[in-house]
């Protein structure tokens, strides 16, 4: 399937785009799990899913011709790829705990782990991971469906499209 046919699909999009950022954290975790999140790191990384998510919204849009169809491909691609990304991260997050509590930005979770007096640090993590996926991953579909609206102005915008 290629991916312009993907992105007709943008639920399935999305796990794909899920599975493939994940595997990329992942990596670069193992390569360099000391490496701290700098704005410019994070918009290295999670720019180029945002872009993705417009370009789902653009086609979608493009054969649709209308507004809400890219706000809604959007979302479900946003959906999708927070959902999967989430899990990964998750089991990124267990495989290299140990030194992930080494870096500057844990430094909070290390101290509130100390401060709730849990008996595990890797349960505390995971419940804390848990209680924090439904804002997270609404959050990413929100900014998702703000991405979408922002391929389908585009695609609305270009001439030679649907509508």
């Amino acid at each position: 399937m290629g991916i312009l046919r993907l992105s007709d699909r943008p639920l399935l999009a999305g796990v794909v785009l899920g599975v493939i950022f994940g595997i990329a954290d992942l990596i670069f975790t193992w390569v360099d799990p000391l490496s701290d999140d700098s704005i410019a790191a994070l918009l290295r990384f999670y720019g180029p899913m945002f872009f993705s998510w417009a370009f789902v919204s653009f086609r979608a849009t493009r054969r649709s011709g209308r507004l809400w169809t890219g706000v809604t491909a959007g979302f479900l691609v946003a959906l999708g790829t927070f959902s999967v990304f989430y899990v990964l991260n998750l089991l990124r997050v267990n495989l290299f705990l140990t030194t992930l509590t080494e870096r500057a930005d844990w430094q909070d979770m290390v101290r509130r782990f100390r401060d709730s007096q849990s008996a595990s640090l890797r349960s505390f993590i995971n419940v804390t991971y848990f209680k924090g996926a439904p804002l997270k991953i609404g959050t990413a579909s929100v900014i998702g469906a703000l991405m979408g609206l922002l391929g389908a102005t585009i695609a609305r915008l270009k001439p030679g499209g649907a509508g």
